[in-house]
């Protein structure tokens, strides 16, 4: 063989080799298991496709009339909490059925008025009521009240539709009929209620000699919420305004022979409410305490304010033009 050829055949192995060792650097190991990593970041939250439209705004809520806000709060007496003050014993015995005994409270009816599931779905409101009376003017009864629902006829007068009684034990009589309003009836209860308090507040004395203008305008602001309800408006200055622009003006005390007994009244607790809010009510109770008389207008103004009667409403009706 001649040298060329052997020297070729020497060569072989090696190149054999040489292209092993490539094609292996030209294939990729094999990937070797490896710790499978916790991710302790918090996930991303997914972003929202956009869409083709913008979001619409949120239109405001409608603002409730304070009608509306009253009726919600009227409505809700099932889920009140039970007044937690209670008083002993039995109110005075009233004619008719004894149908009803409150925690403070008691109930009777006679005959052609509300019936007696109605009286008594009645008194558990009016319960609740007292109770609201009681933070608003911030006086409680220490004795138990009786009250009784009647027929209209039997009023003492033919536009009366509730009476108290507070110069000894007090009791309280309402007049209505069988098929008329029991919510209007639940109102002119708390009015009555709240002469209650002004026995308790002011004495039985005081209360017996309390001016008219007072007795019922401070009656009827105590009640409140419950006498606003059959309005529209927020509250006894605006009522009063409402009145005094439909011609409810002139002389204040004159108004106690108005044909629209209820206008009175919420023109006095106008009043009564400018005379507290204005010169505080420290005088107003004074003022209120030492009474002359039930003549309207004929508390000592001039002694406790240093104006007059007139003087003092024909300030207030300033405010109300």
């Amino acid at each position: 063989m001649k040298r060329s050829n052997r020297a070729l055949l020497a060569l072989l192995p090696v190149l054999a080799m040489m292209l092993l060792i490539g094609l292996m650097a030209a294939t990729p190991p094999a990937p070797t298991p490896a710790a499978k990593a916790i991710d302790l970041s918090p996930p991303e939250t997914p972003t929202a496709e956009p869409t083709a439209t913008a979001t619409p705004s949120p239109l405001p809520s409608p603002t409730p009339t304070p009608t509306l806000a009253r009726r919600e709060f009227f409505e809700t007496y099932e889920v009140k909490v039970a007044p937690t003050s209670f008083l002993p014993g039995r109110g005075p015995v009233l004619p008719g059925e004894f149908v009803y005994a409150g925690r403070r409270l008691d109930f009777y009816v006679g005959r052609a008025t509300f019936s007696a599931d109605q009286v008594r779905d009645l008194a558990v409101k009016a319960e609740y009521a007292l109770g609201y009376l009681q933070r608003r003017f911030d006086v409680e009864l220490t004795e138990r009240v009786s009250i009784g629902f009647y027929n209209p006829a039997l009023a003492p007068t033919g536009d009366t539709r509730g009476i108290a009684y507070t110069y000894d034990r007090t009791n309280i009589r309402i007049f209505y009929g069988p098929k008329e309003d029991t919510y209007q009836a639940l109102v002119i209860l708390t009015h009555e209620l709240a002469h209650a308090l002004q026995a308790e507040a002011y004495g039985r004395e005081a209360q017996a000699r309390a001016d008219l203008v007072l007795l019922e305008g401070l009656a009827t602001w105590i009640s409140g919420e419950y006498w606003l309800s059959l309005t529209d408006s927020p509250s006894f200055q605006a009522r009063a305004r409402e009145l005094y622009q439909a011609g409810y003006r002139g002389n204040l005390a004159a108004l106690a022979s108005s044909a629209n007994s209820m206008a009175a009244y919420e023109m006095w607790a106008g009043f009564v409410e400018y005379l507290a809010r204005t010169y505080g009510w420290d005088k107003f109770n004074e003022l209120y305490a030492n009474g002359r008389g039930r003549a309207p207008g004929s508390a000592n103004y001039r002694g406790i304010y240093g104006k007059s009667f007139q003087e003092l409403y024909t300030e207030w009706y300033a405010t109300l033009r």
